[in-house]
């Protein structure tokens, strides 16, 4: 299973507003992308502690290849813990511009979880909204207009499916299509009890624009040499697939860290 990507409450409360999470929760997400033959899928698994058990959240975006790159769509994210399907207590679609989506998939998908708590109808959106302006992408919006869409779900287990959701058989099952083609794809993601680690944001709060665009390219540069190693082997057959991805994944999400903290140094009235 690829490593987990670990973020205390303190690093999300920094990459999204701080009204959205309440203080004293924690909290861990993790960014995953999965590559197939004709199509691949980007997501985000969010956990969140809460009193009454635990809150997961998911979110994804699915693309096409070549002419195809809008045609597949979110169909459907459920979890599986035991012998139970669970649907989600709450599902929303969202957008993304396509130059942002492509810059630094991994702040996408964690800016649409950063709303996952019990709000509805116009509180959402500006929710989302206020999301999305904060990691300084001006990424989602609530109108397709020719962008990629995707699908956020949030689960709110109780004590009882909590304690049967890490038995290391549980699982989030994505399904997506592409209606024109008449083609389905699925992919799952292990469910695994998250370990709740402190941050290091303060390693790049202390760096100037100038050293953090440095790295945000050298990061990028970083990912791009990965993924042509890592082009021969393919998903689901080669543990070196598995292997490279773990890092590109994890590089991903230190971009979307710094793709912050540059922002925020930037603009730093908005």
């Amino acid at each position: 299973m690829t490593k987990k990507l670990c973020i205390s409450i303190l690093a999300l409360a920094f990459l999204f507003p701080s009204a959205v999470f309440p203080q004293g929760q924690q909290e861990e997400i993790e960014y995953r992308k999965f590559k197939l033959d004709r199509s691949a899928c980007d997501t985000a698994i969010l956990y969140r502690q809460t009193g009454k058990g635990m809150d997961i959240g998911v979110s994804a975006i699915a693309t096409g290849k070549g002419a195809y790159f809008r045609k597949w769509k979110i169909t459907d994210i459920k979890l599986h813990i035991g012998d139970e399907r669970i649907k989600p207590d709450r599902s929303d679609k969202f957008y993304v511009r396509e130059e942002s989506f492509w810059r630094i998939p991994a702040a996408v998908l964690f800016a649409a979880l950063g709303t996952q708590i019990p709000v509805s109808g116009s509180g959402l959106e500006q929710g989302i909204a206020k999301a999305g302006m904060a990691i300084g992408l001006g990424l989602l919006v609530w109108q397709a207009k020719g962008d990629i869409g995707g699908q956020r779900s949030v689960f709110h287990l109780d004590k009882a499916l909590e304690r049967k959701a890490f038995d290391g058989k549980s699982f989030a099952e994505i399904r997506f299509e592409n209606e024109d083609e008449h083609l389905q794809e699925t992919v799952k993601i292990g469910i695994a009890k998250p370990v709740f680690k402190p941050d290091n944001k303060e390693l790049y709060a202390d760096m100037s624009r100038v050293e953090l665009t440095k790295l945000i390219d050298d990061l990028g540069a970083r990912v791009k040499t990965l993924e042509d190693e890592q082009a021969p082997y393919k998903y689901g057959k080669d543990p070196e697939y598995d292997q490279l991805e773990s890092e590109i994944e994890n590089i991903q999400t230190q971009r979307g860290v710094a793709y912050k903290v540059w922002f925020e140094k930037e603009h730093p009235n908005q």
